[in-house]
This record gives C-alpha cells, structure tokens and sequence, in this order.
C-alpha cells in the first residue's frame, strides 16, 4: 500500500527558504562580478585606444609624456611660456658650458594663468633653484588656437581640471575632459607609432624640451610686434604672473621673467610696463633684447622667422644663458647622470653638424 506523504489535513506545510535565498544570492553576486568585469574592459578599451588616437608629443611643447621621465628632483632650472621657449634654448648647450640641469616645459601661445597650472605640475615631480617664465604670455588672449594642445596632454589632476575650467569654453570642455572624443577622427591618419607608444610609452627626451629647428629665414630689420586687445588681456594675466611669483616665494625658488632676444619685439613702452609690475610684485625680469649685440646673432643665418632662432641661434642664446646662470646662484649640478647630459649636449651638437649639411628647416613654431 502507497505511503500518503502529503502533510495531513489541517497542518501548514513548512518550506525552508534559505536554499533559495541563497540561490538568488549567488546569481546577483554573478551578475554584479560580470558587470564590474564589463565596465574595467570598456574602461581598459577607452584608456588604450585614448592613448592610441591623441597625436604623439615629441615636440613644439606641451611634451608633458617625455618630461615625466626624469628622474625626480634631478632638474635645478625649468622653462615655461610660450614657443619663443622652447625653440630659443636648448638645455643640452646649458649643461655642456655650466653643468647646470634644465628642462623646457613650454606651450604653444601659452598664456600665464596656464604657465601657473604648468608650473604647479612640474613642480610635483621637481625642485628647481630658478624658474625662468618667457614673458610674451602676458599678452596673449585667454582662448587662443593652442589652448586644447597645452591642456589635453597635462597629466590628469586638479591642475588640468582647474586649467580646463577657468580657461576654456564651455564648448571646448568634452573634448578636453574625454581627448577620445576629440581625436576620435583621427582612425584613418594612425601610425604603426601611435600604437608603439600607446603600449611601451615614451622614451626620454634627448632635447629636454627644446625642438629642434634648421630652416634658415634670412632677417633684414628689427620689427615691432603688434599684440591685439592688450587691455584686456594683460591683467588676467598680470594676475595669474603675480600667482607664480607667491608660489616661488613660497617654496624658495626664484622667478626670472624675461623677453627673449627677438627681430620682432614687444613694444618699449609694453616692455617697460611688465618691468615695473613684475619686478613689483618680487621677480626679476631681464629684457634680452638690450644686450642683443653680445649673442653674435647672423642676421643671415640664425633665425627660423622672426619671432624664434633656429638652433644655431639658440646655440648662441643658450650658452648666453649659461654664462649668466651663476649670477642667479647656480652651481655645477652634483650627483646627476652626468653621461645622460653630456649625452644630450652631443645629440644637439651632431644634429646642428647634419642641418648645416642640408637647412631645409623642420616643422613650424606657434608663438
């Protein structure tokens, strides 16, 4: 006779739940694990083909990759401003005649409020003696043509979200924030370089920041530059100058704002303006151009137009720099790699030796 294994008549059946709970437990686990999986491959895909897509920056400034390389607290002079930066000196000749470390950390038109982010972000990594800030930024409107080149390739932090969103449109912000979205044009220009990068990254910079630039424009008069909306612009700036001066105080190096010997020149009376207000506020400014004679310039030879020396011309700039660097007090550098910057000296000087052969001039300088 078949046993009645039902429950009997009246009596509440009784289930135990946790096999189920648990059940459900295990699956949400799965799915929530699959999910985080999901989101840091699509993260890992967006971050590899950012590094893919945003154009190589080996140099014209903003060579924020091959900066980050040095060793840290090995550099005890950094250079900022704009173009006339870096491709007038060339820390090579300046380490080769004072063995003295520096490194250019320029940008295209750069402006002094995002010289100050500059500055801010170097100095994370490095402790210069002196600083030496090209002066013309004062000048230069806020949004101008190079904004997205010297902010997209900063290193993410505080410094290049502040730079983002006091000195860029509203517009310019997505781009900016995501460099994917803005380069995402760029598939069909890519280069078995883009992709070698992206995965091994960048070398050191045999230049130290400076780019190197042959072409030869024969100069037959100095000139006068023309700098538009100037009473707008040179107050923002003003400000963010007197910023650097507060921070260098403040961590015991010393600004040095200057005007690069130049054919096309900043006005007397504008050059008399930034003497007084920064000299004001506790920096020093030097005006290259009232010593322009002692460089030895060829007017023939020695410039790539006439706002930036090709690299005989800063040649001669820089072993200038390098002969006044003790004034500041600058010693020979102690303990540093001393083959890796004799080593760059030689890189300029062998490729100074090969332009001489052919100055056909490479590349293109925004001020």
């Amino acid at each position: 006779m078949e046993k009645n294994l039902s429950p009997a008549a009246g009596q509440e059946q009784k289930i135990d739940p946790t096999g189920a709970k648990a059940g459900k437990h295990t699956a949400l686990k799965k799915e929530l694990v699959g999910l985080v999986c999901l989101l840091l491959a699509l993260l890992v895909f967006i971050w590899f083909f950012q590094r893919v897509l945003i154009p190589k920056r080996l140099d014209y400034g903003a060579t924020w990759d091959m900066y980050l390389k040095e060793p840290e607290n090995t550099v005890d002079v950094l250079f900022f401003g704009t173009s006339i930066a870096y491709c007038d000196i060339a820390p090579g000749v300046i380490y080769d005649e004072a063995g003295v470390t520096s490194y250019v950390m320029a940008g295209p038109e750069q402006t002094i409020p995002v010289t100050y982010r500059y500055l801010l972000e170097s100095c994370r990594t490095q402790s210069p003696k002196v600083i030496f800030v090209e002066a013309t930024g004062l000048l230069y409107g806020q949004n101008n043509r190079s904004l997205k080149v010297n902010l997209t390739y900063m290193p993410w932090g505080k410094n290049r979200l502040a730079a983002t969103f006091a000195e860029a449109e509203k517009s310019e912000w997505p781009g900016l924030l995501f460099p994917m979205y803005a380069y995402h044009d760029r598939w069909d220009d890519l280069t078995a370089q883009d992709f070698q990068i992206a995965l091994s990254g960048y070398d050191r910079d045999p230049l130290a920041g400076y780019t190197f630039l042959s072409r030869i424009q024969p100069v037959e008069e100095i000139q006068v530059r023309d700098y538009a909306d100037v009473e707008e612009n040179y107050p923002r700036n003003l400000e963010a100058a007197g910023e650097i001066v507060a921070y260098c105080q403040a961590k015991g190096i010393r600004p040095v704002f200057f005007l690069a010997p130049s054919v096309n020149r900043v006005s007397d009376e504008l050059t008399a303006r930034m003497d007084a207000d920064l000299t004001g506020m506790g920096a020093d400014f030097i005006n290259y151009n009232e010593v322009f004679d002692r460089f030895g310039f060829d007017l023939s030879r020695d410039f790539y137009d006439t706002l930036h020396t090709n690299c005989w011309g800063a040649e001669k700039l820089s072993r200038y720099l390098a002969g006044t660097l003790t004034d500041l007090g600058l010693v020979p550098t102690e303990g540093e790699d001393a083959a890796l910057w004799q080593g760059r000296a030689e890189h300029f000087y062998t490729r100074t030796a090969e332009a001489a052969q052919s100055p056909d001039g490479e590349g293109g300088a925004a001020a």
